[in-house]
């Protein structure tokens, strides 16, 4: 039998940074521009006319983007090319803008660029001090460091610069993700943040895809219902790896594991390694009060030898399949009812199990094992950071802006995502909600986990990605030790440098 919400709610309250769900709030009855009926998020009770109305007298709030992995998140969450699109989801962010637009008296608008990287494009033109960008839409992966280049404002400045708008950004609001905005935290420096108003936060949470009908026919007489192994906190590396022999059917009697099996689990090791590997204990650094980060990755985090040692063990059952950075193959594998799990991000559901319907599901990372006290979530590196470039004119106007923004996706752009993208009835309730949930609730991230692929960092991050494939890749931490730290040293050193430049 199914178990109630409230036994997810016990998980929640065992997870380190779980939150409190918000109360449930009335229509806003006079609002003409919100997303369509039955997506309205009722957990939330912040709304844009809880903010100060400014008059911006016509101004407009301009965004430098960098789209990621060519599937237009980036820009969608911002503002989408087709005003006139039907899209549950562009029609929600189209309404949001209008009425923040209305409410402001303002315009926001985009400036577009189609390589992957801010750094790369405009990198040169922001150092330079160039004004026409408000607020500078990055990539994790390799714009993190454009703070570095003192081209973005110090939002922990905003008290001294801009008094009267500092009340404007309430970081501590759930709309904002804390955790990871307190880990992209350099020096005394607050530069980049992100939240609900980015779509790849969003849809960005590393999952496992569970196909119903195969789970149903071979694994639930003996394991029962499969979001109450992770209700009841059975749900790991060691599980899985139990399970895949029985789901494997070796379609060919080769012996051995193929794409042409019915397989067990479709596992592409790819950015996946690196989020499996903080849902399973790893830590990358630790900030001490004063500051100075600790590079844990090397200093005694036994986690990472027994997570990479779990992960090859996976790796070696019958019926699991590497498909490398091929998440397409992956989940063609799960639709076709040939593999019971697949390993991915919750966007990939958008864009390869549309046609599933009700016939897969949603898991959050396993554990490493089920003695692991929790389970601890992670967000893919192409997530959005918001930051204002410091040559802006209109600092006030542009944080106001992305409160409110925050606000209202919180409210209307997230659950239609879920609902229409993801296909999941998350304003109502279901499992499927529930894990959510539950992955939105233990969030992590640390300094070095969200620098892991900058320059500086020389391939940390790629690093686990090849290793893991490895029966003694964890060998490789000691000698790559040196490396990473003298990495980490370049990048607290230039944090000073900044800071020093700051204070003059």
């Amino acid at each position: 039998m199914r178990k109630k919400l409230t036994s997810l709610l016990l998980c929640l309250a065992m997870c380190a940074g779980s939150v409190l769900m918000l109360a449930a709030c009335a229509d806003d009855k006079d609002n003409t521009t919100t997303a369509p009926t039955g997506v309205t998020d009722p957990k939330v009770e912040m709304t844009v006319e809880q903010l100060p109305q400014v008059d911006m007298d016509g101004a407009v709030i301009n965004f430098a983007i960098a789209e990621t992995d060519g599937d237009g998140f980036h820009l969608r969450s911002i503002k989408p090319d087709d005003e006139e699109s039907e899209d549950t989801v562009d029609m929600a962010v189209l309404a949001r803008n209008a009425k923040i637009q209305q409410y402001f008296n303002c315009e926001i608008d985009v400036a577009h660029y189609e390589n992957n990287s801010l750094n790369a494009a405009i990198g040169a033109q922001l150092t330079a001090g160039e004004e026409g960008y408000d607020i500078l839409a990055a990539r994790q992966y390799d714009d993190v460091q454009l703070a570095l280049r003192g081209v973005v404002y110090d939002l922990n400045m905003l008290t001294v610069d801009y008094p009267d708008a500092a009340g404007y950004l309430n970081m501590d609001a759930d709309y904002w993700a804390k955790s990871y905005n307190d880990a992209l935290q350099i020096g005394t420096g607050r530069y980049w943040i992100t939240g609900d108003l980015c779509l790849r936060y969003s849809g960005g949470y590393y999952c496992y895809f569970v196909n119903h009908t195969l789970y149903n026919e071979k694994l639930a007489e003996k394991y029962g219902n499969v979001y109450d192994l992770v209700r009841d906190g059975k749900w790991s590396l060691d599980l899985l790896a139990e399970m895949a022999p029985s789901l494997w059917e070796d379609l060919d009697g080769s012996e051995k594991t193929d794409t042409g099996d019915v397989l067990s689990i479709a596992q592409p090791v790819w950015d996946n390694a690196n989020g499996l590997s903080i849902s399973s204990g790893v830590v990358y650094s630790y900030r001490y009060e004063d500051g100075s980060i600790d590079l844990t990755f090397v200093h005694g985090n036994t986690a990472i030898e027994k997570f990479m040692k779990a992960f090859y063990q996976l790796l070696q059952a019958d019926g699991v399949h590497d498909y490398g950075g091929d998440y397409q193959g992956a989940m063609k594998k799960l639709v076709a009812n040939e593999a019971t799990f697949a390993s991915g991000r919750l966007n990939q559901a958008e864009l390869y199990l549309r046609d599933m319907d009700d016939n897969y599901g949603i898991l959050p990372n396993p554990k490493l094992s089920a003695d692991q006290p929790n389970y601890i979530s992670s967000i893919h590196d192409g997530v959005q950071l918001y930051g204002i470039n410091n040559s802006c004119t209109q600092v006030p106007y542009a944080v106001l802006i992305l409160e409110a923004m925050e606000i209202e996706s919180r409210r209307t752009v997230r659950p239609a995502y879920f609902e229409s993208a993801v296909k999941i009835k998350y304003s109502r309730g279901s499992d499927d909600a529930d894990m959510i949930d539950l992955m939105d609730a233990t969030i992590y991230s640390d300094f070095v986990y969200v620098w892991q692929f900058s320059a500086e960092m020389k391939g940390l991050g790629d690093w686990m990605r090849a290793n893991v494939k490895t029966a003694q890749g964890y060998n490789g931490v000691k000698r790559q030790q040196k490396t990473w730290e003298n990495g980490l040293k370049e990048i607290m050193d230039k944090i000073k440098e900044l800071e020093a430049s700051s204070a003059v």
